[in-house]
């Protein structure tokens, strides 16, 4: 029988070493007949092309890939839906889970933006301040407010807490209408504009605590010398800072008072000047008595009276709402004929021509876009156009009975007058009325009776 290659199969040469189809070594010719027969069973695959020694290997290693590949992706499979298990215990230990926001302490939140200010009241120091003038006195946390520079007529004080945005004044003026505590607070409430406001009086005083805006208001009103004198406190203070505000407002209210002992109080009412801004004193010291040769002797003393223009008839064409002025003027001066009925005027008995003394009130109904500003700008456009030979000296912007005013200094520059006549005119602003106040000297005379024109604006009252 041939022999054949157990390669390929191919029929080897008798005494070949080699197939010479596949080049396969033979390694028996003469195989044990029952390895013949087993071959020879053997069923064979005719899809399968014969391959080499080095094919046949690489077949196998890529069916034990993909065999493993199987058993591999089998074991995954099965442990798959284990792997999102819960994280280890060490790790919640390590970073636990972070709180709802509203469980946060509140020390620990953030102020909200509308509360910075709070942040910034401190009352720790304080110190009294005392109006020399009118004897009106209070205590105040001066590391919270800074005292501002007097009005001219040094008949209060206003003071500032910048960073808390709050703020407080004291002001004096003269009941220039004989109004009851009743219609003063009524008179305050409309002002504030709150109809819910809670109000307080007794026979002397009322108080407000009211809401404007975003503000807190309280104003604490104390009348004197038989309510002719109105000695006011005004404190307001965001409403988002009340809670830190109140005990600082209770405590300044509680220590506001009217000391009508005052030398200086007594001294300046009688003779008609203010005290100097600077002889105002903290109220920890006691007050300086003035010396008895500075006092003028009783019998010179001026006197004043105090004139209302509704009596006096002063009316508005054309205006039915309330108008009218009162003030104090030399009790000596007399009242003068004037043609206009929204103009009440009175001059001194030294002499007359242009050599009089006179001070001159004057009402005007507010225009629909009238301002103060518009007002000044008539007055000073005349000026400058060389109106009635005027012209202007000075010009400042003030408060006069707690209203926005302006006050201007002119000089007449006529060649007819014997006398330059200098005269002082106020604008104030009422609301729904202009009062126009003037007071006019000779040059020369000037210096020595200018208090008279500020003793007017001291004392003067309006209506409204």
């Amino acid at each position: 029988m041939s022999a054949f290659c157990t390669g390929c199969g191919a029929q080897l040469a008798a005494d070949g070493k080699f197939c010479t189809k596949c080049g396969a070594a033979v390694v028996d010719s003469n195989p044990p007949a029952a390895v013949v027969e087993a071959k020879q069973a053997a069923p064979t695959t005719p899809s399968a092309p014969p391959v080499s020694s080095f094919g046949k290997s690489r077949a196998i290693l890529v069916a034990a890939l993909v065999v493993g590949g199987a058993i591999l992706a089998a074991v995954l499979i099965m442990i798959g839906p284990q792997a999102p298990s819960s994280p280890p215990k060490s790790s919640t230990a390590v970073a636990p889970p972070r709180a709802a926001p509203t469980a946060t302490p509140p020390a620990t939140m953030a102020a909200p933006p509308a509360r910075p200010a709070t942040t910034a009241i401190k009352a720790s120091r304080w110190e009294g301040y005392t109006n020399t003038r009118y004897g009106v006195m209070i205590d105040y946390p001066a590391d919270l407010f800074a005292i501002q520079p007097p009005p001219p007529d040094n008949a209060g004080r206003g003071f500032t807490a910048a960073t808390a945005g709050a703020r407080f004044h004291v002001y004096s003026h003269a009941n220039a209408m004989n109004f009851s505590v009743e219609e003063l607070q009524a008179e305050d409430v409309l002002d504030i504009g709150d109809a819910a406001a809670v109000k307080q009086n007794g026979a002397d005083w009322y108080e407000v605590i009211a809401t404007k805006d975003a503000e807190n208001i309280v104003r604490r009103v104390v009348l004197s010398e038989g309510l002719a004198m109105v000695h006011r406190l005004e404190i307001a203070y965001p409403k988002t800072a009340a809670a830190a505000f109140e005990p600082v407002v209770a405590r300044m209210v509680k220590s506001f008072r009217v000391d009508p002992a005052i030398p200086e109080k007594a001294a300046a009412n009688v003779a008609g000047s203010p005290a100097p801004p600077q002889a105002e004193k903290s109220a920890t010291k006691p007050p300086e008595a003035k010396q008895p040769e500075a006092k003028q002797p009783e019998a010179s003393r001026p006197a004043w009276q105090r004139f209302d223009s509704i009596t006096l008839g002063m009316r508005i064409p054309g205006y039915s709402g309330k108008a009218g002025v009162s003030a104090e003027v030399p009790a000596n001066w007399t009242k003068s004929d004037m043609p206009e009925t929204n103009v009440i005027g009175f001059q001194g008995p030294e002499a007359t021509g242009d050599d009089v003394l006179h001070v001159l009130f004057r009402a005007e109904r507010r225009g629909a876009k009238a301002t103060l500003a518009s007002e000044a700008k008539i007055i000073k456009t005349r000026l400058s156009e060389g109106a009635d030979n005027y012209r202007l000296l000075s010009e400042r912007t003030t408060q006069i009975a707690l209203r926005p005013a302006i006050v201007f200094s002119v000089q007449f520059a006529g060649s007819d007058s014997p006398d330059l006549l200098r005269e002082d005119v106020a604008i104030i602003d009422a609301g729904q009325v202009f009062y126009f106040a003037t007071f006019g000297a000779p040059q020369a005379r000037y210096a020595a009776a200018s208090h008279v024109f500020t003793h007017v604006l001291e004392t003067i009252g309006f209506a409204e």
